[in-house]
């Protein structure tokens, strides 16, 4: 895309306004680019961030606010993609490393960074684009809204008293080096986050970071203990990583296992992996992400939920018509939605009509709708995390035909709560 220009109000009274140009960045940029991400973090500047951020650079994706050769404003998109209900991938844009340094806030800055971004990846074909949010009250004004929330538990060994008796945990559990991990991994993972709606894509340098490949000189990465499950043809379907504390407290062993990653594709690869995790030695608690373990256990009640479950994933549609399709619905429904977009990505009146195999047809539609809402609350409905009727109830959409808001829910509904295991 073009550079695009913007005048902001001075922050001196009196003063000229300022014209600033948001722009895609070269490698050459990324230094200062990356000292206005520190300023506008409040964290101290590290020349070795620089290069991490060569190995990760995507050019095209990643911009900068410039006042005159100034940077005043970062944006960093990436390219990844989304699973949907129904197993399907979505393309869509990753937004990360937003920051406007803090002498040039409340200036317009964020909003041109942002408003470039969306509409460079709407160019590209992206349908959507997701972000994980510092503050709650800012993205919403984007068009972004909650899709997935992060949670997790603390399983209290003990009293857990193991797996339920007669559970199938058949196959082989056997270490896996880094390097196996890197070629084993993408390909699960990927196979794994077709069945629950949320995830999104880990491009290369993530599997490089997650075993050691993109340390820089002198940097130090204690290896977690990586065991893979094998099935009885030996093919591997499923992958734990865990490290553990160590701790005794007064000569008894106190040590607390947490789980970093955890990817099945069969019910006997996640119980086979849990068999082990539960007997590890001198281990008393294990932290874990969300799973369906508590079903597992002989006593459920030994599982406490992490503190401050919140938002995780926000979502922002961009092109509803290739966005709505992507996913499953219940067969032989039609709702017409009339969506507001100041932005206009998605603006208008929509018809979404399901088939007989779960598909949907999304066009244009003329005359009354049944449902109206904002493209923050549709994008909060997409993957299953969020009800209409909920919605309705907050004032946050509004029935225009009776019954609109259970059918909607009905529509959107997931057999899964939708969820995603990363940050980026």
């Amino acid at each position: 895309m073009t550079d695009a220009t913007i005048t902001s109000a001075s922050p001196q009274p009196g003063a000229s306004p300022a014209t600033l140009t948001v722009r895609e960045i070269t490698e050459d940029d990324l230094d200062a680019w990356g000292r206005a991400y520190s300023k506008g973090n409040f964290v101290p500047y590290r020349a070795a961030t620089l290069e991490k951020r060569r190995r990760v650079f995507e050019p095209g994706r990643w911009l900068g606010a410039y006042e005159g050769e100034e940077c005043v404003g970062t944006f960093r998109g990436l390219a990844l993609d989304l699973s949907v209900p129904g197993g399907a991938l979505l393309p869509v844009l990753g937004v990360s490393s937003l920051a406007v340094v803090p002498s040039h806030r409340r200036r317009g800055i964020l909003s041109a960074l942002m408003a470039h971004g969306l509409n460079a990846a709407i160019a590209r074909g992206e349908a959507a684009a997701v972000l994980h949010s510092a503050e709650y009250p800012v993205y919403g004004r984007y068009g972004f809204a909650p899709a997935t929330r992060h949670g997790g538990f603390t399983v209290d060994v003990t009293a857990s008293g193991g797996l339920r008796p007669g559970l199938d945990t058949s196959g082989s559990l056997r270490e896996a080096a880094p390097e196996e991990v890197r070629r084993l991994g993408p390909a699960l993972f990927d196979e794994a986050r077709r069945n629950r709606a949320g995830a999104v894509s880990r491009p290369g340098w993530s599997w490089r970071r997650r075993t050691g490949a993109a340390l820089l000189p002198g940097e130090e990465w204690e290896a977690p203990t990586v065991l893979v499950h094998e099935d009885g043809a030996g093919q591997v379907r499923g992958l734990v990583a865990y490290t553990v504390d160590g701790k005794w407290s007064d000569r008894v062993p106190d040590a607390t296992l947490t789980v970093t990653d955890l990817i099945a594709t069969t019910a006997q690869a996640r119980r086979a992996l849990w068999a082990h995790l539960l007997s590890v030695d001198w281990v008393r608690r294990i932290e874990v992400p969300d799973d369906p373990l508590p079903l597992l256990l002989r006593d459920p009640r030994a599982i406490h939920p992490l503190p401050h479950p919140a938002d995780c994933l926000w979502l922002r549609l961009l092109d509803l018509p290739a966005a709505l399709t992507a996913r499953t619905y219940p067969p032989g429904l039609r709702l017409t939605l009339r969506v507001a977009d100041p932005a206009g990505h998605v603006d208008g009146t929509w018809l979404l009509r399901t088939g007989a195999d779960g598909s949907a047809e999304v066009t244009p539609a003329e005359g009354p709708a049944d449902l109206a809402l904002d493209a923050a609350a549709l994008a909060s409905l997409h993957l299953g995390g969020e009800q209409a009727s909920r919605l309705t109830a907050a004032g946050l959409a509004t029935e225009l035909a009776p019954g609109a808001a259970r059918l909607a829910d009905t529509l959107f509904r997931t057999s899964a709560e939708p969820w995603c295991p990363d940050h980026f």
